[in-house]
């Protein structure tokens, strides 16, 4: 995509704020003494930025890891600030910062130009890009995936990417953004090597592109390679469609535009698929495949040919039953991401051979050799997300603790999951207890995921404090479980916990673990839930209360930063503590006495309320301006006898 780039209307920074920026990132660095000659060249490199932010932070970036003086007067005395601007709007400052780049930077960053401007860039993405295409240099014993984390964190650092978006929970970086003007930067310099294919507009692709991107971001019919002259794409490594392409079908692709050139990389997310196309075995040097939200229903058995592929996505390919048997001769195989194919029922054979394995959402535990739990044993590069299903299958502790859990400190999401109502539960009971107690995880863990778990009792290491990085945790139809673990008010950095289905749960934290619980004593004004935003509590037909025995008025003690709380099908619990943060509650069910303890809620802002069958009128403490003051945003839903509302209830809402 050339052509004339238009003019940016750049907001200034003063003299002073000019120098104060620069200061900041070139030298907080170096402690309380500068050294005066440093600080005379940067004021000189400050005023050729001419006050532009972003210049001055690019070079500010770049000169906080130069110490020399020779290194600052390259920078100053550079010729670059004496080229002309080539009517492109590239800055002399910027291609200077880029020039002092070492060489796998400058390469990263430029390629980067195959998004559009104002792209939100996905960082997994982009790094499995790098990859694809031999970017990322080796570092060590560095993986190459960590590695890719390290160029993205320099380039953030330098300005040269911007916006960085975090998981609100696990704190991760998941995107960012590219600055206008670095954009024109890398579009200048990769020129006809990448190319934006625009939908709609007529374009010709220029000979010798390697990466090609398609942008259609009204989801129209398409049919992207119709015009292109195959001769064009012999150099082709990477295809990128920027959109959902789901009105692509078959046709619109002409094997031989694909596999002229060495492809590495291949993305058709949301493409009407059903039949494997018989090309994709011609691209021997593909690494990345891409095939989400198709509606394939198998991988043929020799797919396994393609032996240079690193990552596989098929993330919500719902009619997908089977994968190849022999994938664990993939030995080049880092990421196999199918979250969703909820159609699969056995994982492929001897994955445990895939040492090198990064990313395995999904394990589906078998009895048959080759697919029982202990494949996991030595794939401890596993991180991220992963969801072990059928562990009623597991027999044996042993071999639940073959698995090696505990020595996998990357992994940040598990989810453990039994299937329910097709076992002997009054068996299975003690094994899944066992099991459990085998399946101990990392102390890095952020997020535990428990369904369908029959054991009475959770495993020590859910009641001791050995799991002190949990953000969330999910308990799901662990129907016979008494008491949750004490530790749940313990954990520092919980955020969001949900209990669903579990009959028998009478409270959240037993009264004989109020004062002395598993995890140790606990301090008189220690908070419970002490970093909690987001509550779910559901099916939970024998909960009655919140926290047995704590005072009145130590019950701001409970969940003291709780911003979300939702109650659904509780029938018996007998009302709320004291939540003077929260923002919003939503009550599903017809328990009038839950219903009206929302008078200790005097702040609550928003309020929605569900399934009160019987209900005709709402309590008065809900229409009472004393207390519906606050309270901006109400919704009523499946509430068939309600008959009114009272004078003024409106006056105080929003919306």
């Amino acid at each position: 995509m050339m052509a004339t780039l238009p003019l940016h209307q750049l907001e200034l920074l003063s003299k002073d704020d000019s120098w104060s920026l620069f200061k900041r990132l070139a030298f907080d660095s170096r402690g309380s003494e500068y050294d005066q000659n440093l600080i005379a060249i940067g004021e000189d490199v400050v005023q050729k930025c001419v006050g532009v932010p972003l210049a001055i932070k690019a070079l500010g970036g770049l000169l906080r890891f130069k110490d020399k003086e020779s290194d600052w007067l390259a920078i100053k005395e550079s010729e670059m600030w004496d080229i002309p601007e080539e009517g492109n709007d590239v800055l002399p400052s910027l291609r200077l910062s880029y020039k002092h780049l070492s060489s796998h930077l400058r390469q990263c960053f430029a390629s980067c130009c195959i998004f559009p401007k104002d792209y939100i860039i996905n960082r997994e993405y982009l790094i499995q890009f790098w990859m694809a295409n031999g970017f990322i240099p080796c570092k060590g014993q560095m993986d190459l995936e960590d590695v890719g984390d390290e160029i993205i964190k320099d380039l953030l650092w330098r300005s040269f990417f911007q916006e960085p978006k975090k998981n609100d929970e696990l704190g991760n970086i998941m995107s960012f953004k590219i600055h206008d003007l670095m954009h024109d930067l890398a579009l200048s310099i990769m020129k006809n090597e990448c190319f934006i294919m625009e939908h709609g507009m007529t374009q010709e692709v220029p000979k010798g592109v390697r990466h090609l991107s398609y942008n259609n971001p009204y989801n129209l019919q398409c049919h992207i390679f119709g015009n292109i002259d195959v001769d064009e794409l012999k150099s082709l490594r990477s295809f990128h469609p920027l959109s959902r392409i789901r009105p692509l079908h078959l046709y619109d692709i002409s094997p031989n535009a694909l596999t002229k050139g060495p492809l590495r990389m291949l993305t058709f997310p949301f493409y009407h698929l059903q039949k494997w196309p018989v090309f994709i075995y011609r691209l021997r040097h593909l690494r990345y495949l891409d095939l989400s939200y198709s509606d394939i229903k198998l991988l043929p058995e020799s797919f396994v040919c393609l032996q240079n592929l690193q990552t596989l996505k098929l993330e919500y390919c719902h009619k997908l039953c089977k994968l190849p048997s022999d994938m664990g001769h993939m030995i080049n195989l880092r990421h196999l991401d199918i979250r969703g194919c909820n159609s699969l029922n056995r994982t492929p054979r001897k994955m445990g051979r895939l040492t090198e394995m990064h990313t395995l959402t999904m394990f589906i535990v078998g009895k048959d050799e080759g697919r029982r739990i202990v494949e996991l044993k030595d794939l401890n590069k596993l991180r991220g997300y992963i969801k072990i299903k059928d562990l009623d299958t597991v027999k044996s502790p042993t071999d639940a603790k073959m698995a090696n859990l505990a020595n996998k400190s990357n992994l940040e999401s598990l989810s453990l999951n039994w299937r329910v109502n097709e076992r002997d539960v009054a068996r299975q009971a003690s094994i899944d207890e066992k099991v459990l107690e085998s399946l101990q995880p990392h102390t890095n863990l952020k997020r535990l995921i428990l369904r369908g778990y029959e054991g009475k009792e959770f495993p020590r290491w859910m009641r001791d404090m050995m799991l002190p990085n949990l953000v969330g945790i999910k308990l799901s139809k662990c129907s016979k479980c008494e008491h949750l673990p004490f530790v749940l008010g313990r954990l520092p950095l919980l955020q969001y916990l949900a209990i669903d289905g579990m009959d028998h749960v009478k409270v959240l934290v037993q009264e004989n673990n109020q004062l002395v619980g598993d995890a140790g004593v606990m301090n008189e004004n220690e908070a419970l839930f002490p970093s909690m935003k987001t509550l779910t509590l559901s099916n939970l037909p024998n909960l009655e209360d919140w926290i047995v025995g704590v005072e009145k008025e130590k019950e701001s003690l409970v969940c003291p930063c709780l911003e979300y709380l939702r109650i659904k099908n509780c029938p018996k619990l007998r009302g709320l503590p004291q939540l003077q943060t929260l923002q919003s509650l939503r009550i599903h069910g017809d328990d009038m006495m839950l219903l009206r303890s929302v008078e200790n809620l005097t702040s609550l802002p928003s309020l929605l309320i569900a399934d009160f069958k019987e209900a005709e009128t709402l309590p008065d403490i809900l229409v009472r301006n004393d207390h519906n003051s606050l309270l901006r945003r109400l919704e009523i839903s499946s509430m068939p006898r309600l008959k009114f509302l009272s004078n003024g209830f409106f006056d105080n809402l929003s919306f």
